[in-house]
């Protein structure tokens, strides 16, 4: 199974939301990240065929997805990062309603919906109200929205948004769990829900592809150039200004600071292993304002 992107652009007259984008993607878990505005949710809407590029293609197993057509969205699932949910539903009747819109016949839908619910972990809520929801079931109604066709190709924007630790938890890990026979891309800012369960990272800026890669081999990229040195509460302000800055601590010792750096900043910096966060900041110093 293959999903490939060749060279896609999109533009929106005198703005160029993605430029050149071209990966190939096989089974497991894929994270697009960079900051808002990078141009990560137009490349979403576009792979998952709600956006037509401006230029370049999308195929799925060599296909086409233009012209696959329905045979593609029958093996796509979509999870936005803003999803509507009609309030006075259940959980049931919400999903119902979306495996017919799938094309599931009754008989099959009332099984399905059943059993992405126990996927999601919210069987024994079927009859609970989608308004009475947390914002955690919430996306785990989403997701199970997606599922519903056994999706070969699972699209989710921002998935974790605006929930708890716990929940973010639990969230990465079902989707890891679900992506031994999918292709799963996860668009997102937040750096940690990717660090354990993506098989790949694309980093994204300014609606250009600039690194695709393993985690380890991003890792790799930046040893030698994150640094932890102590300084002065006076010193601090114009290190802010010249360095990029990752964790500040204050102890006993003074203001233990992490500088991502080429080279070595002070002469009492020590070289300490890289973080993705540090990868992160790497890369992304200067973030994109713009939303698109």
């Amino acid at each position: 199974m293959k999903l490939t992107i060749e060279n896609i652009s999109k533009q929106y007259k005198d703005k160029i939301a993605v430029k050149g984008f071209s990966a190939e993607l096989t089974e497991g878990v894929y994270a697009l990240l960079g900051p808002n505005g990078a141009g990560k949710t137009t490349l979403m809407r576009m792979v998952a065929d709600i956006l037509k590029p401006t230029a370049g293609r999308i195929l799925f197993n060599d296909k086409d997805i233009s012209v696959m057509g329905d045979q593609y969205r029958d093996v796509l699932g979509y999870l936005p990062q803003e999803f509507g949910l009609y309030k006075s539903f259940t959980a049931t009747r919400f999903l119902m309603y979306f495996a017919s819109l799938k094309g599931l016949d009754k008989k099959e839908a009332k099984i399905r919906v059943q059993e992405v619910l126990q996927l999601v972990n919210l069987q024994g809520e079927e009859k609970r109200k989608l308004s009475t929801f947390s914002g955690g079931m919430k996306r785990r109604i989403g997701i199970a929205q997606a599922l519903l066709n056994d999706p070969k190709v699972l699209i989710v924007d921002e998935p974790t948004a605006g929930l708890d630790p716990k929940e973010r938890v639990r969230f990465r890990n079902l989707l890891s769990e679900i992506a031994a026979d999918r292709i799963v891309v996860l668009s997102t800012h937040i750096v940690s829900d990717i660090e354990y369960i993506a098989k790949e990272v694309l980093l994204m800026k300014e609606g250009e592809l600039i690194q695709h890669n393993t985690l380890e081999s991003l890792l790799e990229r930046i040893n030698g150039r994150v640094w932890n040195v102590v300084v002065t509460k006076e010193e601090l302000p114009t290190i802010q200004r010249e360095y990029k800055i990752g964790n500040i601590q204050r102890n006993e010792k003074g203001i233990e600071i992490r500088i991502i750096h080429d080279t070595k900043p002070f002469p009492n910096a020590l070289q300490v292993p890289a973080s993705l966060e540090d990868v992160y900041l790497y890369f992304f110093h200067e973030e994109v304002r713009d939303n698109v």
